[in-house]
């Protein structure tokens, strides 16, 4: 139990990623409701209920393991910092900021194969709409977690100085018109960060066996 207890919290960020690919598979790009009438937003989601239905609770249980993946990351930072450092905490304020965004996307967008059948097009389309532009809780939430960690490490060790660079980099790309860009290199982000996590991990409880 012990062991398990030291390197499962970083492989919840490989559930996480696991998580991600999966919606992004059932979900796609969702549905643009300047190009699509009321009437086809509707039947999209009369005819792939379950599959979006899925689609929106897998956003919640995504929004779970980032919690504990970001539990675990402020405790590798802090330990890093010592007791006077702040960005451990700003990097959890991250990961809490993008689960709560993340867990109310996944409300609204559930209400849509839900509601398809018994409310009007229009106001469909409308909380369609809703849910296509709801991404600021991206680069509020997960550009805060990787911009936080990449200063943290940098100056405090926590993990190798280079994934400290490249997560600076990265979280400034999150405030830029780019961040899209972070929807593809997100995912291989955070799965090198908790393979890192996980050798740490690992490394750390094999320590005293060799001496």
């Amino acid at each position: 139990m012990g062991r398990i207890s030291k390197w499962f919290p970083p492989f919840t960020g490989v559930l996480f990623v696991i998580a991600v690919v999966l919606i992004t598979i059932l979900l796609g790009q969702g549905q643009d409701a300047s190009k699509k009438t009321a009437q086809e937003i509707a039947q999209h989601y009369k005819d792939h209920s379950t599959k979006e239905s899925i689609g929106a609770i897998l956003i919640v249980y995504a929004s779970m393991l980032m919690l504990f993946f970001g539990g675990w990351l402020r405790r590798i930072l802090r330990d890093a910092e010592g007791p006077g450092g702040i960005l451990s905490t700003v990097a959890f304020g991250g990961a809490v900021a993008f689960s709560a965004g993340a867990a109310v996307a996944g409300s609204i967008h559930l209400a849509l194969p839900d509601l398809a059948d018994d409310i009007n097009p229009i106001a469909l389309q409308a909380i369609n709409g809703i849910d296509f532009d709801m991404f600021f809780f991206f680069p509020v939430g997960l550009g805060t977690l990787v911009l936080a960690t990449g200063i943290s490490v940098v100056r405090h060790g926590a993990l190798p100085k280079w994934f400290g660079w490249v997560s600076i980099v990265l979280g400034v790309l999150f405030f830029t018109p780019a961040f899209f860009i972070i929807f593809f290199v997100g995912p291989v982000y955070f799965l090198l960060l908790s393979i890192l996590g996980i050798r740490l991990a690992l490394k750390e409880d094999a320590a005293p066996a060799a001496v």
